[in-house]
């Protein structure tokens, strides 16, 4: 038999008995670690009334904005000199869970904090809350408050005002009482408790307390915590554990055209998307939960890393094609951790994950990082009240903007940027799909020139290894030729002799380029193939066979595919549509079609040939025929950083949107 959630939860290490039927719980603001104690004591100990540290001034807000649960708000107080106080209300805090446990039971719940004037201090760090499952629940909760005694004036006053609000609501209340302070202030409150104590001279009301809705994308901005994991606690934190979830649901999905008509098929913002994000949820509740204090359920972070990691990089190959390898996972999870231990954490969260996944793939990677966990699907674009946008430090209320300073005990520093660039997305899929209605299509600038500068790169590269094979070394005597052999003479200094080097000389410069990603014998992971000429003298004609870029549409009028391989080739304005020329007909697949066509329109005698593998020796006849010469360069001789920038390619639907691509494409 199972337990039930909150038996065998040891009440005097977690919350200790303070006196006259009151016990203290030292929490840590917004971290969902505490959050699952925090339940774990409230079922064990079913209290009459629960106590939290907040001010005696926002008890209405409190009740309202938790009723909003799951739905994430901010109560904010501006007063006439002091700085702006802004609370947010989110499922892995622990007084949070604490209210929403006292509402759902019809229980009251008392708001102690006394409502003074405020300076804003750095607050002391704390163990990492994760330290908790390896020290023990118990152990962890009574190491919680060492070393955090406060001292200041304002904090003594605010000590005595909890105490004493403490106690009127003990008097007022039948059974026990459960009160949630800060790690920082339980001693103090605790010791408080023991003496007289007098009714606070502070603030009995606040002139104006506004509630708003958090914007979804500003959940980043805000939360200490990824939103992903106070979604998984939203998920289990009554006992529910969701069903098996297939991977496949989780995963991202394109914007794609249907061959007759103009709709989206995948990837559409709202139901689906939402749907999406459910789905992930429900699958990170399974694979990154454990079990916590007293049997209860709980978001395990070392565990999300993993799911986090599992999710993206299936978005990342749905997006892009490409597979990331073992070893690009085991340098995430190594660099992730590395950057947590530097913060002094334990673990680490959204901002080192981000990193983690630039480092090891790319922005696109970062993103897919970033999009998994940032998920929580209750988050709505709009709803019943006035919704505010968060950017850093910034509260947009919007008619102004203001700075605000934390009102509550923290252990986090002030928000970091993630550096994520936002991957834009339609109000409607068919504004984007729209915009394909036009009389032509064209490339994106940007790439052209990278391609190009490529291009010219390969030509340098292959004229630099048909010399080093012509080279001719040989002891200095009389003359130094071309100069001195370092290499060799280094090798050889126990003859106590230098050697000089002759450069080969290459019979004539290099043509066409031909470019390789992926032979695909099958046809069928390219299927799309084109013939481009160049748009002035500085721009070669391209031929290329890449993914359909009808599965991705990135903007209005914008499509983004992958090179399956390409063919550079100058001076513009002479490639015949290779793909039709019955000159290939006899060409083993597209890549070969490419190649051959790099032949018959080289102008020069060298043609290069970049590919994982080299050209077959009936391509070499051809080209000897010809008076040509093949020259492989071998994919593991270069950049693979680079390689992968050039892959990616974009279509536009008319020159007209080249104006505004930059905002769409990476």
């Amino acid at each position: 038999m199972i337990p039930p959630v909150g038996a065998g939860v040891d009440l005097d290490r977690l919350a200790p008995d303070a006196g006259g039927g009151i016990r203290l719980l030292p929490v840590v603001h917004e971290r969902v670690e505490l959050a699952c104690v925090a339940r774990a004591v409230l079922d064990a100990l079913d209290p009459a009334a629960v106590a939290v540290e907040l001010p005696t001034t926002l008890r209405d807000a409190a009740a309202k904005v938790v009723g909003r649960l799951p739905r994430i708000s901010l109560v904010i107080s501006e007063e006439r000199g002091e700085p702006a106080l802004v609370w947010v209300v989110a499922p892995g805090d622990p007084l949070v869970e604490a209210i929403r446990w006292a509402l759902d039971r019809d229980r009251p719940f008392f708001c102690i904090d006394p409502d003074l004037p405020y300076e804003e201090r750095h607050g002391d760090r704390v163990p990492d809350p994760y330290a908790l499952w390896q020290m023990g629940a118990g152990e962890y909760m009574e190491s919680l408050g060492l070393g955090l005694e406060t001292g200041a004036e304002s904090d003594s006053r605010r000590e005595t005002g909890m105490a004493f609000h403490l106690r009127q609501a003990r008097n007022e209340m039948p059974g026990p009482i459960l009160g949630l302070v800060g790690a920082a202030h339980v001693n103090g409150v605790r010791s408080r408790l023991e003496g007289a104590l007098a009714h606070p001279f502070a603030r009995t009301r606040r002139s104006r307390v506004t509630v708003r809705h958090l914007a979804p994308d500003s959940l980043t901005a805000l939360l200490p915590e990824a939103p992903l994991l106070h979604a998984i606690w939203e998920t289990v934190r009554d006992g529910d554990i969701p069903n098996e979830t297939d991977l496949g649901s989780t995963l991202s999905r394109r914007q794609s055209i249907v061959r007759f008509g103009l709709r989206v098929i995948q990837g559409q913002r709202g139901i689906e998307d939402s749907d999406r994000e459910e789905k992930l949820v429900d699958f990170a509740s399974v694979h990154g939960t454990r079990e916590g204090p007293g049997g209860q359920r709980a978001p395990d972070r070392a565990r999300l890393g993993g799911v986090v990691w599992k999710v993206a990089a299936g978005s990342y190959h749905e997006q892009t094609g490409e597979t990331l390898a073992s070893w690009q996972r085991r340098m995430f999870f190594d660099f992730s951790r590395r950057c947590a231990r530097v913060q002094g954490n334990l673990i680490p969260g959204l901002y080192e994950w981000v990193i983690a996944a630039r480092g090891v793939g790319d922005d696109n990677l970062a993103w897919e990082v970033f999009e998994v966990a940032r998920a929580y699907p209750w988050q709505e674009a709009h709803a019943e009240i006035e919704t505010a946008s968060i950017d850093g430090d910034e509260l947009d209320l919007g008619t102004r903007k203001i700075r605000f300073r934390r009102r509550f005990f923290r252990t986090k520093q002030r928000p970091v940027a993630i550096p994520v660039r936002e991957h834009p997305h339609p109000e409607s899929p068919e504004d984007w799909l729209r915009a394909f209605d036009s009389s032509g299509i064209c490339s994106y600038p940007p790439e052209d020139l990278v391609v190009e500068d490529y291009g010219r790169f390969l030509q340098k590269k292959a004229l630099s290894v048909l010399s080093a094979e012509r080279k001719r070394t040989e002891p200095f005597t009389c003359s130094l030729l071309d100069g001195i052999d370092i290499r060799e003479t280094l090798r050889n200094v126990h003859e106590d002799r230098i050697y000089v080097e002759e450069k080969g000389r290459v019979p004539g410069e290099a043509g066409s380029v031909v470019v390789v990603f992926d032979r695909d014998p099958e046809n069928q992971r390219y299927p799309f193939a084109m013939t481009w000429l160049g748009e002035h003298d500085q721009e070669s004609d391209m031929a290329f066979y890449a993914t359909n870029p009808a599965d991705q549409v990135v903007g209005p009028g914008m499509m983004r595919a992958t090179y399956g391989g390409f063919v550079l080739t100058q001076p513009r304005g002479r490639l015949f549509d290779v793909w039709s020329d019955p000159d290939y007909r006899f060409a083993r697949g597209k890549a070969e079609v490419l190649l051959m066509a790099a032949i018959d329109y080289s102008l020069e005698k060298i043609v290069v040939h970049l590919a994982p593998e080299p050209p077959a020796e009936r391509l070499r006849r051809y080209a000897a025929a010809q008076g040509k010469q093949i020259l492989h360069i071998p994919f593991a001789s270069l950049s693979p950083l680079t390689l992968k920038k050039i892959r990616v390619m974009h279509i536009l639907a008319g020159h007209d949107k080249r104006a505004i691509a930059k905002d769409y494409i990476w």
